[in-house]
């Protein structure tokens, strides 16, 4: 199968092994950290706020980020970031779920500040250690890993903290960065070769920006997304857990793990076809959130929250996959680093906002109008994007650029 050839390259597989446990592990702390602070006669307040944190500390360092991922070694980039978020993690299990609210929200932010070395880095990792033909079954590996990944490690988490307890499983997780370190050890990557001299971190960031802004179709997905996960998603991961209750760690866990598994049949399908219209199939598929929102407005029972969360999950991994994709092909290797964290920082710069608003909204409206808020903010928030020139084709072909722009870029890919 052409989707499997990419692991017949020893790096990329040693790579994606590591990064599968890594997004297991993430998946388990997502399930397991909520759980871990239920107990907290504050638990709405410290969920949202611990969040935010890790949120906030991916926001401050994704810049620099993206910066040294185009500069350095990406494997030595995502060791850094594995070591920094595992000795966060410790510092929360030590400090215990009772602990003074300024302690984990300490922790949280270095946690986050580890985050965002990661996610440019990873993102421009794997395209590194292909051939040019073999990327896209290469993406389309990652996109299906990650979902099984996903939806094996929320599973794993339900489990386990019903069979234990959530501090043990997060003792767990921090094995997933130890797994993680070793598999990218072996890997040999060479640092990216810049074509001129370097800039300063701000000058090389704000080329990966203009790159993002002469691109209309790139930079307002990039801005929906800052809404989306900010007003909606940020409320979907304080309501659940929420809603549920103490004592539903199996179902909470069964919740996570439906959302998981509908995302690796969305990427599935995203990554096998190509829509004639992929910018608007894309955007369409971020509505598939649309009924778990309302579910979780009109009270809907537990059980029924695990198919809604299915349908969830199938929408944002089929927009995962597009996005993805027309990003890694209509930017330059030496800027993807750059455009991956300029990606990142849309999309978290005002998460951590949208996660404290969560949860104080929660505590003096109630569940109903979160819900309802963050259901029809998605609604415009996508419908506001349709219309904006190149987003129908995710800019290919190729939306029109200036005569300028154009020799850049022609001149940095020499």
């Amino acid at each position: 199968m052409k989707i499997l050839e990419p692991l017949r390259h020893k790096d990329f597989r040693a790579a994606w092994l590591g990064q599968t446990i890594n997004i297991f592990g993430d998946a388990v702390f997502g399930v397991a950290i909520a759980l871990f602070l239920l107990p907290r006669p504050d638990a709405a307040r410290a969920i949202s706020l611990v969040l935010a944190m890790v949120a906030l500390g991916g926001v401050v360092s994704v810049l620099v980020g993206g910066v040294l991922a185009d500069r350095r070694r990406r494997t030595i980039m995502i060791i850094v970031s594995d070591l920094i978020r595992l000795a966060a993690l410790a510092a929360i299990l030590i400090a215990g779920p009772q602990a003074p609210l300024p302690t984990l929200l300490a922790s949280a932010l270095v946690m986050g500040l580890g985050l965002g070395l990661y996610r440019p880095a990873y993102g421009a990792l794997l395209p590194s250690l292909l051939p040019p033909e073999l990327i896209p079954p290469g993406n389309a590996l990652r996109a299906m890993s990650n979902r099984i990944a996903a939806v094996a490690g929320a599973a794993a988490a339900g489990a386990m903290i019903a069979a234990t307890s959530a501090r043990t499983t997060l003792i767990i997780d921090l094995a997933t960065f130890l797994i993680s370190i070793g598999t990218l050890l072996v890997i040999r990557d060479a640092a990216p070769q810049p074509g001129q001299p370097q800039a300063s971190v701000w000058q090389d960031f704000l080329e990966g920006l203009q790159h993002v802004r002469t691109r209309p179709w790139m930079s307002s997905i990039m801005i929906q997304g800052t809404v989306q996960l900010a007003l909606v998603n940020g409320p979907i991961f304080i309501l659940l857990p929420l809603v549920l209750g103490t004592g539903s760690e199996r179902l909470y866990g069964l919740v996570v793990a439906a959302e998981a598994a509908g995302s690796l049949i969305g990427a599935t399908a995203a990554g096998t076809r190509r829509p004639r219209r992929p910018g608007y199939a894309a955007m369409l598929c971020l509505l598939a959130q649309l009924p778990q929102l309302v579910g979780l407005a009109l009270g809907a029972s537990s059980l029924l929250m695990v198919p809604l969360s299915f349908i969830a999950g199938a929408g944002l991994g089929g927009f995962a996959v597009l996005w993805l994709s027309a990003l890694q092909s209509s930017t330059p290797k030496e800027k993807l680093g750059r455009v991956m964290s300029v990606d990142s920082l849309a999309n978290t710069s005002f998460t951590p906002i949208g996660l404290a608003l969560a949860g104080w909204l929660f505590t003096v409206a109630g569940p109903t109008v979160l819900a309802t808020i963050a259901a029809v903010v998605l609604a415009l928030s996508v419908v506001a994007v349709l219309p904006i020139k190149g987003v129908a084709d995710l800019g290919s072909p190729a939306t029109p650029r200036s005569r300028k722009e154009a020799t850049v870029d022609a001149s940095a890919a020499s």
